[in-house]
């Protein structure tokens, strides 16, 4: 059996003494390909300051496409006295509060994670706030940060078209405020490789 590359080169694939097929291969992950098209995605709040438990982030998928939250980061500016280590819980399909369903306000980042590309995430994005409610959805993740640091956590979430994530902290203050920002490092699924 002769292999040709298909190209009518006549290049053909080796075959060993010991039936062994010879190929070179390039292999990328599924997220760099979809970065590579323009749908790869990094979402941030920019600084938000906290004084009592809130919203931080809001996504809710309108893409056609599955949205892929491979990782989430979460970093924290110490300016308070905690009683505790602060706790971040991302949520799913949340139902109401006002992240994402009366307060919206825009994140301070959004943008393509190829810089060649002018595809725009079809998604609606909000920055939360301290106080800020998200109600009715489900808890999936709960992560402790200490302040004065960066929360960086691989989740691999799927969030189809008409569900959404939200991730909220309770910064655990006894006085002062917390400065920070989540940001949400996301791609679009190619529905041919599911």
């Amino acid at each position: 059996m002769i292999f040709e590359d298909g190209k009518g080169t006549g290049n053909k694939a080796r075959v060993d003494a010991n039936n062994r097929l010879h190929v070179q291969s390039n292999q990328e992950t599924e997220e760099l390909q979809a970065i590579v098209e323009g749908d790869g995605y990094n979402i941030n709040t920019g600084e938000l300051a906290y004084t009592a438990a809130g919203t931080m982030l809001f996504i809710s998928n309108n893409e056609d496409k599955d949205l892929v939250v491979s990782s989430i980061a979460v970093g924290l500016n110490n300016l308070g006295t905690h009683s505790d280590i602060p706790r971040i819980t991302v949520e799913r399909n949340t139902t109401g509060g006002d992240l994402g369903f009366s307060d919206n306000t825009a994140v301070a980042m959004n943008a393509n994670r190829n810089f060649g590309s002018a595809k725009t995430l079809t998604a609606d994005v909000y920055a939360g706030k301290s106080g800020g409610t998200s109600t009715g959805g489900t808890d999936a993740m709960l992560f402790f940060q200490g302040p004065n640091g960066r929360l960086f956590a691989t989740i691999n979430l799927i969030v189809p078209k008409g569900q959404n994530i939200a991730i909220t902290i309770d910064p655990k203050l006894s006085s002062g405020t917390l400065t920070a920002y989540a940001a949400a490092i996301c791609y679009l699924k190619d529905p041919e490789n599911q």
